[in-house]
């Protein structure tokens, strides 16, 4: 869907699951592509002239294609993003089968371009707004590929990356990173953080799907629940999967555990965003600003809590989303 007006702000506080396991699936096969982002501190300087006060970083990823590649065909695409843990295994499985479906696949390095491991616990040494940036920034690296059809480009990720995603459906942003013909053709999010929601909607029509843990007390899934049910109001095709019982990365092969450094921002529903000034605000804290790091912390910090947040794998639903999207790219997502 192409561009309109009216502005939100979205508090984008990036999970993922914590480990001490070092996961062998780091994605770095395939064709090595480099680009431009940003490092961003603070929405609103994502925007106008801003925007060219934040330090460039170069980003990549890496490129890979279905094992029956025909050069002589174009191929639709999907560029994915990890959580705060890094890539871990479990997303391999997914990458892999979207190449099985026909899908080339661009997975991006946040972290590793930046050399960072983690944001678990953290969430100031690398804000959601710059993976936010590096997603959009990816789709116009690949735009004018000769072997990628650009009219079928999907954006997906976990968590933080989940985050992103849902960002890059927001219109404003849009207007402000892509040429009018420039845009993802669809948004698969796995628990993203849905805080913070905007005053006014204004969203990207294209298709929309969400898998949540019920029980999720990392990134909550009632406001994404919501979130849902306020883009298909507005015409949207919105859709989100509930797992009853769930915890955060239950699609994960590691077992549920405690964790211990992550942040539960289940009580984090007083962020507000300005229309005008498309910043962050709390209307009960004045103080709040997400473009100063100390005072951006001591928001997180007024509602968050460390100790409490639970993730890992669900036994009953841990390929429930893999097999709904193995139904869903062959059969609802049109490839021909």
């Amino acid at each position: 869907m192409k561009l309109s007006s009216n502005l939100f702000l979205f508090l984008i506080l990036g999970c993922g699951m914590l480990s001490s396991i070092k996961s062998d699936a780091q994605n770095s096969t395939g064709e090595k592509i480099t680009y431009l982002s940003r490092n961003i501190f603070g929405f609103e300087n994502m925007f106008g002239e801003a925007r060219s006060t934040q330090p460039e970083q170069e980003i990549f990823g890496y490129l890979q294609f279905p094992d029956k590649f025909d050069p002589a065909n174009k191929h639709p695409l999907i560029i994915a993003s990890h959580g705060s843990a890094n890539w871990r295994g479990h997303h391999a499985k997914y990458l892999d089968l979207m190449r099985k479906t026909g899908f080339a696949v661009f997975s991006i390095h946040p972290f590793d371009s930046r050399n960072i491991d983690s944001t678990v616990g953290n969430q100031i040494n690398l804000t959601a707004e710059s993976v936010i940036w590096d997603m959009a920034m990816a789709l116009k690296a690949v735009w004018n590929d000769s072997r990628i059809d650009n009219t079928k480009i999907f954006a997906a990720g976990w968590s933080l990356g989940g985050t992103a995603v849902l960002f890059n459906a927001w219109m404003p942003l849009q207007q402000e990173a892509f040429r009018a013909e420039e845009s993802f053709s669809g948004y698969l999010m796995w628990y993203p953080a849905c805080l913070a929601l905007p005053d006014t909607d204004d969203w990207d029509k294209d298709f929309v799907q969400i898998y949540m843990g019920e029980a999720d007390n990392w990134t909550p899934a009632k406001p994404c629940i919501d979130l849902v049910h306020r883009m298909n109001s507005m015409g949207g095709n919105a859709n989100i999967a509930i797992y009853p019982g769930a915890y955060h990365s239950f699609d994960s092969t590691l077992p549920l555990t405690l964790q211990p450094d992550a942040y539960s921002w289940a009580k984090c529903d007083s962020f507000k965003l300005s229309p005008e000034t498309k910043k962050v605000y709390d209307p009960n804290n004045k103080e709040i600003d997400f473009s100063d790091p100390q005072l951006r912390r001591l928001a997180y910090e007024s509602c968050a809590t460390k100790g409490e947040v639970m993730a890992g794998s669900s036994p009953e639903y841990q390929n429930a989303p893999y097999e709904h999207l193995a139904s869903l790219l062959s059969e609802k997502i049109d490839l021909n």
